[in-house]
């Protein structure tokens, strides 16, 4: 089996202990049947304690929603006590996710976690591919469909690559392609919504983020925050790069899971609204401090992905939006990314 992922996922290294985010606050913890009946079999005081913190299958949280075996130097004691090969698959993978498309497979890192967003933001998008052995095809759907999204898909982040190209400019075309490739399927997608989409964009964007269910209870108030920021934010300015990297990261996660759906436009405009929606964040954040470097540029896109990305009802709600809403229609994003980034809207 082929297996492809970007090349700087070689590079990753969980930050651990360093971490300013970590991945073992906040979440629900799930462990495999395969690792509980490890921890089932562990015997003396770690097995006990081990057996005492599950409850229906997941780690219990600390009241302040800290995995039990997180300790104060940020460390987990499993890890420590017992080795790597000891942590359930969701501690052991994460952030690493991957896909299975029939014979091939891809995978890369999250941009939810703080070293792999700062991978994503400073490094050159490339693929790179490697056989897998012993792994066995798993997913069916229709090949010429495939074929179809990956020619387009390759399109799409060959456009994205070139720095040549304005931001606003690539990305309008990208949506241009994915609203040629929507209408030869055979799943065409739902009616867009018709109108002129008026009102300001930066506020109609985090109006939408603002109603999505928050993972975090700082996210609402930091959107409000943001929200009254509007006034005081000024253009983009250096950041085009990182967010050109963002727009490539959301194509290549989400665009060939339209071959099961066939929301091809609606996941293309999820990687425009991001784009749209952390650049916001970006000239909040500058607003505010009177700066917003590459750490700051970081740790923003981390939040976004975190509460856009991995809440599955919050994506879902986003895809509705884009099929009902004026504003998020191809045509009126084309004219918020030309504003945004420059280029000339297309006939998406």
């Amino acid at each position: 089996m082929i297996y492809r992922a970007p090349g700087y996922c070689r590079d990753f290294r969980c930050k651990a202990g360093d971490c300013r985010d970590s991945c073992c606050k906040g979440w629900e913890i799930d462990i495999d049947s395969e690792t509980a009946a490890l921890y089932g079999s562990i015997g003396g005081d770690f097995g006990e304690r081990l057996r005492r913190s599950i409850h229906n299958g997941s780690f219990v949280l600390s009241e302040d929603e800290r995995c039990p075996f997180l300790n104060g130097r940020g460390l987990c004691d499993i890890y420590t006590e017992l080795g790597e090969e000891s942590l359930c698959d969701i501690c052991r993978c994460h952030p690493r996710y991957f896909e299975w498309f029939g014979s091939f497979k891809e995978g890369g890192i999250g941009l939810c976690c703080e070293a792999a967003a700062e991978l994503i933001l400073s490094r050159p998008f490339s693929l790179c591919e490697e056989e897998v052995p012993d792994e066995e095809a798993s997913g069916e759907y229709d090949g010429e469909l495939m074929e179809l999204l990956l020619a387009a898909r390759g399109e799409m982040l060959e456009l994205l690559d070139d720095e040549k190209t304005p931001l606003g400019e690539a990305l309008i075309a990208v949506m241009d392609k994915a609203a040629e490739v929507q209408s030869c399927i055979d799943i065409p997608g739902p009616e867009e919504s018709k109108g002129n989409g008026d009102g300001d964009a930066a506020a109609q964007i985090l109006a939408c983020l603002g109603e999505l269910e928050p993972i975090d209870g700082k996210w609402k108030p930091f959107i409000r925050h943001c929200a009254e920021l509007l006034p005081k934010i000024g253009s983009c300015g250096g950041r085009h790069t990182y967010l050109r990297r963002i727009a490539l990261y959301f194509i290549y996660r989400y665009f060939l899971k339209s071959v099961y759906d066939g929301e091809v436009l609606g996941r293309t405009k999820l990687a425009a609204f991001s784009v749209l929606g952390v650049d916001v964040m970006f000239r909040c954040r500058e607003a505010e401090t009177g700066s917003c470097g590459f750490e700051e540029c970081a740790e923003l896109a981390k939040d976004y992905s975190k509460e856009v990305e991995y809440c599955e009802e919050n994506t879902e709600r986003l895809l509705e939006l884009f099929r009902s809403e004026a504003c998020f229609s191809a045509e009126n994003l084309g004219k918020t990314l030309e504003k945004a980034f420059g280029g000339n809207v297309g006939n998406s």
